[in-house]
This record gives structure tokens, C-alpha cells and sequence, in this order.
């Protein structure tokens, strides 16, 4: 049903990554499909330290990243294939530009349940849902957002 498909990822939470590629395998239905990984870097949103900041520690971060994305998953079906990518801005801007860049057929990423500051700034997963160009899974975790 879906065949490319991205991947929202926080790289603090590894653990997820191998359950929303479940999902994504699933939504795929046993046809050829191509997984986007994306990591969206948010350390230069504001700028504050930009002019300071050793571009080559940004770029080693970068790095970095992308290797960890290519070693996250290694039981995948012969018909799915993995590509990483890598994004600095606000992480809901960079999904939705990314999915539309990319002419995904559907988003599946991670959601914390909400919790009290979700009702006043809102959460990611939300602003992506309500503004994607195309079908969204959401998978909640148990942690609070509070």
C-alpha cells in the first residue's frame, strides 16, 4: 500500500527505531518500499552560538548521525530499502518539507502521550499531522510530556 515511507527519528531514543520500522514494513504490505530515515538537528534553531561555533564539530555531529542511522536496523525484508537523511532546523518544519520534498506516501514516527505542555505550545507529532501532505501513523510512547 505504501511505498515510501519516512521515518521521523530522535537518536536519543534508539529503541524506537526498530518498532517503527515494524510499522513501516507492515503499511508496505510485502511490496518493494523505500524507508527515508531523518534526523533533525535543532542545535542552530535560535543561533545564539552560531558565529562561535566550529563548523567542523557540526559537521562531525553530522556524521555521526548518519552513521548511527545506516547501523539501526538490520532484519529488514529484501524489498525494503533504507536511505538516511539528515536536516538542521525546527524538526516539524524539516519532517513536513522533507515528506513533500520526497513525495512520501505516508510519515510514521513517535509521539509522547501529552502532558500539560502539549496543551500550551503543542507537540511535534501534532503540528505534522495537521499540516502533512500525506498520511500520518502515530505511535505513542509512554512517557509523559509533562
Amino acid at each position: 500500500m505504501f511505498t515510501n515511507i519516512l521515518i521521523p527519528l530522535d537518536l536519543s531514543h534508539k529503541e524506537q527505531v526498530v518498532e517503527l520500522a515494524q510499522i513501516a514494513t507492515k503499511l508496505a504490505e510485502g511490496k518493494p518500499a523505500q524507508l527515508n530515515l531523518l534526523y533533525v538537528d535543532q542545535s542552530f534553531v535560535h543561533g545564539a552560538g552560531d558565529p562561535q561555533f566550529d563548523k567542523s564539530v557540526h559537521q562531525g555531529h553530522r556524521k555521526e548521525a548518519l552513521e548511527a542511522m545506516e547501523n539501526l536496523l538490520s532484519d529488514l525484508p529484501d524489498n525494503i530499502q533504507v536511505k538516511s537523511l539528515y536536516r538542521d532546523g525546527t524538526a516539524h518544519d524539516q519532517i513536513l518539507a522533507t515528506a513533500k520534498q520526497m513525495n512520501s506516501d505516508v510519515i510514521v514516527m513517535m509521539a509522547r502521550k501529552p502532558g500539560i505542555s502539549s496543551y500550551f505550545i503543542g507537540s511535534n507529532a501534532e503540528r505534522v499531522v495537521r499540516h502533512a501532505p500525506c498520511s500520518v501513523f502515530i505511535v505513542r510512547t509512554d512517557e509523559s510530556d509533562s
